[in-house]
C-alpha cells in the first residue's frame, strides 16, 4: 500500500466518524425534546375544556284556547193574543120584493100626508082625478114635508126619473115601486106649465 491510499482511508474514516457524531448530537436532542414533553416542561397551555351546548330550553305549554260562552237564550216573542171575536150584527131578512102597497089620491091642489110602517121598497097606487090637462107627470122629490114641498116646488124634485099620466075624462091610474128612505119623502105631480099641481109627503113610523 502506497502513502496516498493510506491517507484517503484515514480521511474517509474522519468523514464517517464526523458523520455519526452528528446523528448521535441529533438523537441526543430529540430525546432531550420527548423527556421535556412527558415531564410537562413545556409551557403550552392545555385546551380550554368544551363547554356543553346549553341545555334547549322545552316550547312553553300552548296555553288552551278560552271556552267560548253560548249566546244567550233568545226570549220567545209575548204570544199575541188574538182580538175578541166581533159578533156578527144579525143579518136582517129584506124581502125579495115590495114590503107592501100605498094608495094615493091625487087632484089639482090638494095635499096629503099618510105614513108607511117601515123604510124600504113600496108599490105606490096612484089615482088621479078632476085634472083638466095632460100630461100629468108624477115626480119624486127630496122634501119630505108638505110645507118644504109648496115652498121649493119642484127645485127638490129628480127631473130624470118621472112617470106621466094622462087624464081622460079627468081621471088617470099610475103604479110604480119606490123606495121610501128612513127620513121620508115626497111626490108631486103636475101639467108642464104648473097651471094645476098636487103632492103627498110620505113619513116613515
Amino acid at each position: 500500500m502506497t502513502k496516498y491510499a493510506a491517507d484517503d482511508r484515514n480521511l474517509h474514516h474522519e468523514c464517517l466518524d464526523d458523520i455519526i457524531d452528528g446523528m448521535n448530537f441529533r438523537l441526543a436532542l430529540i430525546a432531550s425534546c420527548l423527556v421535556l414533553a412527558s415531564c410537562g416542561g413545556s409551557d403550552t397551555e392545555a385546551a380550554p375544556a368544551t363547554t356543553a351546548a346549553p341545555a334547549t330550553t322545552a316550547a312553553p305549554t300552548t296555553t288552551a284556547a278560552p271556552t267560548t260562552t253560548a249566546a244567550p237564550t233568545t226570549t220567545a216573542a209575548p204570544t199575541t193574543t188574538a182580538a175578541p171575536t166581533t159578533t156578527a150584527a144579525p143579518t136582517t131578512t129584506v124581502p125579495a120584493g115590495p114590503l107592501g102597497e100605498v094608495e094615493i089620491a091625487l087632484y089639482p091642489l090638494g095635499g096629503l100626508s099618510i105614513t108607511v110602517p117601515s123604510a124600504g121598497l113600496w108599490t105606490m097606487n096612484i089615482v088621479g082625478t078632476e085634472w083638466t090637462t095632460a100630461p100629468i107627470f108624477v115626480l119624486t122629490c127630496a122634501a119630505n114635508d108638505m110645507a118644504t114641498l109648496v115652498r121649493t116646488g119642484t127645485d127638490t124634485c129628480d127631473l130624470t126619473q118621472f112617470q106621466m099620466g094622462m087624464p081622460a075624462d079627468g081621471a088617470f091610474s099610475l103604479s110604480f115601486d119606490l123606495r121610501i128612505p128612513q127620513g121620508g119623502l115626497c111626490i108631486a105631480a103636475g101639467d108642464q106649465a104648473q097651471v094645476e099641481s098636487a103632492g103627498v109627503c110620505i113619513s116613515v113610523d
